[in-house]
C-alpha cells in the first residue's frame, strides 16, 4: 500500500504542466463590428439594405440640423451593372448640410468609434459608428470602395475613395482629388454625397424602406426628401413648412447620474 501511493505521487510530480490552449489577443473596433455586425442590424441582405439607408438619411438630418440649413436629402438604389447577381446594389445619398473638414473625411468614414456625436446633447445617432457600419458592410460584400464628395462651403470639394482596414481600424486612402467650388461665398455648394456598393434584397425590403422615407418626411417636415429605387420610380416628399427646431445644445452631466469619473473628467477640464 505504501509502495502504491508512492508511485503514485512520483509519477505526479514528473508529469509535465500542461501546456495553455487559450490565446490572448487584441482586435480593434472595426474587426469587433466586423465579427458582430448583427449588433448593427446587418444579419441578412434584406435588413441590411433598410439600415443602411436609415443610417445614412440620419447622418444627413444630422448633418442639416446642426448647422439649422433646410435638409435637401436625394437617395438612389440602383442595380449594380457591373454584376451578374441581382442582388448587388449601388446606394447614393446625397445631402446639403454642413459637409465634413477635408482631414476628417478618411476618419469619419473609414475608422470606427471616430465622430461628432460623442458629446453630451441630442442626435438621432449615439454611437457614431452606423453610416461606417454601412460601408463595411458594403466592402465586406462586394469588395469595393465608397465614393465621398464633401464640401464645407469653402472655395474646394474634396473627393475620396477608400477603403477601410479592418484589422487595424483605419481608413486606407485609394484616391483623393479636389475640385473648385464654384460660385459666390453663399451661393457655394456644402454637404456630403456618399456612395457604395452593397449586398442586398431590395424587393424584400421595399415595404419597409418606403415607410421608413414616407414616416421621416412626417416627422421632419421641413425636409425635402427624395427616393428613386432601383426600377427608377420617384418617391419626392416636400416640405411643407421652413420653420426648424432650435438646434440642440452641448448640455453638462445631470448631477443625479454623475460618477467618480464623470466628476473627475469634469475637474481636469
Amino acid at each position: 500500500m505504501i509502495l502504491e501511493h508512492s508511485f503514485t505521487f512520483t509519477q505526479k510530480r514528473n508529469r509535465r504542466p500542461k501546456e495553455i490552449s487559450q490565446v490572448y489577443q487584441e482586435i480593434s473596433p472595426a474587426d469587433f463590428f466586423y465579427r458582430n455586425r448583427e449588433m448593427a442590424g446587418f444579419t441578412n441582405p434584406t435588413r441590411s439594405i433598410f439600415t443602411a439607408i436609415r443610417e445614412l438619411v440620419e447622418n444627413s438630418l444630422d448633418a442639416s440640423e446642426a448647422e439649422s440649413v433646410l435638409p435637401d436629402i436625394y437617395i438612389r438604389l440602383s442595380h449594380d451593372d457591373e454584376e451578374e447577381k441581382g442582388n448587388v446594389y449601388t446606394l447614393r445619398v446625397m445631402d446639403n448640410g454642413s459637409g465634413i473638414p477635408s482631414t476628417q473625411v478618411p476618419l469619419a468614414f473609414g475608422q470606427f468609434l471616430f465622430g461628432s456625436k460623442y458629446r453630451l446633447r441630442q442626435a438621432r445617432g449615439t454611437f457614431g459608428l452606423g453610416g461606417t457600419m454601412a460601408i463595411l458592410y458594403g466592402q465586406i460584400t462586394t469588395n469595393k470602395p465608397v465614393h465621398i464628395m464633401s464640401s464645407t462651403g469653402v472655395s474646394k470639394v474634396y473627393e475620396y475613395k477608400l477603403m477601410i482596414d479592418i484589422q487595424r481600424n483605419r481608413p486606407v486612402i485609394l484616391d483623393r482629388r479636389v475640385h473648385v467650388n464654384k460660385g459666390r461665398k453663399q451661393d457655394r455648394w456644402h454637404g456630403t454625397v456618399v456612395e457604395f456598393h452593397l449586398e442586398g434584397d431590395y424587393y424584400r425590403a421595399m415595404p419597409k424602406i418606403l415607410d421608413y422615407v414616407k414616416q421621416t418626411a412626417i416627422v421632419n417636415p421641413y425636409a425635402n426628401i427624395t427616393f428613386v429605387d432601383p426600377r427608377g420610380r420617384l418617391y419626392r416628399y416636400q416640405r411643407t413648412t421652413t420653420k426648424m427646431p432650435p438646434p440642440p445644445k452641448v448640455t453638462l452631466p445631470h448631477p443625479h447620474g454623475v460618477d467618480v469619473e464623470t466628476i473627475q473628467r469634469i475637474i481636469r477640464i
